[in-house]
């Protein structure tokens, strides 16, 4: 049985059902607003300290000018100095910084896989048949869509429990050397990661990432049984040789091969569009600045002036963390300032209903009611108002908060964030409906009595 206050409540809600629903409506709006904007500036600033965390934000890139920078300058006779092109002897340059803790390289690459459904011709360049994989060095001019394989090698391939023809029909990857798994903290989950020596081998070895592996392996096997076998690509075979602990979404779907330094065995016109990419991680990111004036002066002597671009990532995440950050306090002071004009709104309906209530307040303190018993009567009316439209508030805060959080680009959300700033505008919409209420706490009950409903 409901006591006397719900009752008198929920008659006043259905009597009045069109004020009511309104009422819910704006609390629902401005606790939705609130929720999704307080979401919005939370997960900024967890998604900020996260990213700003990464190792990649404590390292220095540095790479040759690119293409569409060189189309994008005014034409103008250049001197004739060979555009710089970079190799791992390069990484020497961490020697002039102490600052510098780890110094790797990093480039793109992508290997075009062979499957049953494969279109079949010639043997991929670099291949040798299935019997006699063991030694193959890389191809020299690999490429997709060049290089086929006849039938008879795929049949073969087919047929050997050692050669894998995967259903995708490319893989990314990078090629690096081994310091950059020191530089990332990265571990084997199964096998082994290359060492140095494997930088000058004849074997095409691979290292994959966790989703990769999973992706590759499938239903019928094992990530672990992945080891040792041999992945079967148009650049020629690659010997699968460890699988990573989970690290990152940005890496965990990739491979990594051992970065071969072939600046000699091929022209400079095809090395230069390779992207190589040098990477110095810097013990302390403070240094990072210090770091770079150091790094610009060494490749300035080594190829000169503006051949070498040295970029920053962390000042550019910092940048565009700060961006974010003013963009999410901005909409969360709107979010605030639309909630109280909400609640104002509401204290003010609010108060209108109550005053329209003094008889009934009246007959209830002359029966005994304590002015306990009133408080617990309006405190009925706040509790249900708030729930109500914390509930709907709740479900529109939830793609409100998506859709800012897209805009701002920022990649990870909570939803504790958003029941967080729902229980908090709930607490206030409570608040402020009890507001009204205070005024007959030293009402006369024979005044209230006399008065009209």
């Amino acid at each position: 049985m409901l006591n006397e206050p719900v009752k008198i409540i929920l008659r006043r809600f259905r009597d009045r059902s069109l004020e009511s629903g309104l009422l819910i409506i704006a609390v629902a709006l401005g606790i939705g607003a609130f929720s999704a904007g307080l979401s919005l500036i939370m997960n900024t600033v967890a998604y900020s300290n996260n990213i700003i965390k990464s190792p990649a934000y404590r390292e220095l890139v540095v790479s040759t000018r690119s293409e569409a920078d060189e189309m994008e300058s005014p034409v103008s006779e250049k001197p004739a100095q060979e555009t710089a092109i970079l190799t791992i002897a390069d990484l020497g340059a961490a020697e002039i910084a102490p600052n510098i803790q780890w110094a790797y390289v990093q480039n793109r690459n992508r290997l075009h896989l062979i499957s049953s459904d494969s279109s079949t011709d010639s043997p991929p360049e670099g291949m040798t048949p299935p019997e006699n994989t063991g030694q193959q060095g890389p191809p020299e001019n690999s490429g997709p869509g060049r290089q086929q394989i006849s039938e008879n090698e795929l049949a073969a391939a087919a047929a050997d429990e050692n050669i894998i023809l995967a259903e995708l029909d490319e893989i990314s990857g990078y090629e690096v050397t081994p310091q950059f798994f020191n530089s990332w903290e990265i571990e084997a989950a199964a096998g082994s990661l290359f060492s140095e020596a494997d930088l000058s081998g004849t074997d095409n070895l691979i290292v994959l990432g966790s989703e990769l592996a999973e992706l590759l392996a499938g239903d019928d096997m094992e990530t672990a049984d992945l080891l040792g076998k041999k992945l079967l690509s148009r650049e020629g075979y690659q010997t699968i040789i460890g699988i990573l602990s989970p690290v990152s979404e940005s890496y965990d779907a990739l491979f990594f091969s051992p970065y071969k330094d072939q600046t000699g065995g091929m022209s400079g016109f095809r090395r230069m569009f390779m992207d190589t990419q040098l990477r110095f991680a810097v013990e302390d990111p403070a240094m990072l600045d210090e770091t770079a004036a150091l790094l610009r002066q060494w490749f300035t002597n080594q190829f000169g002036e503006d051949q070498v671009l040295i970029s920053n990532p962390r000042a550019e995440a910092q940048q565009l963390i700060a961006r974010n950050t003013g963009i999410g306090v901005l909409i969360l002071f709107l979010s605030v300032t639309g909630f109280f004009i909400a609640l104002v709104n509401v204290s003010n309906i609010l108060m209108s209903r109550v005053l329209r209530m003094k008889k009934n307040v009246g007959i209830l303190m002359a029966l005994g009611s304590s002015k306990v018993g009133i408080m617990r009567l309006f405190l009925t009316e706040a509790l249900i108002l708030a729930v109500l439209g914390a509930v709907a508030g709740a479900i529109l805060a939830i793609p409100l908060s998506s859709y800012m959080r897209t805009a701002a680009g920022i990649e990870t959300s909570s939803w504790l964030y958003i029941i967080f700033g729902t229980i908090i505008a709930g607490i206030l919409t409570t608040l402020f409906g009890l507001i009204p209420s205070r005024q007959f706490m030293k009402i006369d009950p024979a005044q209230a009595m006399r008065s009209v409903s």
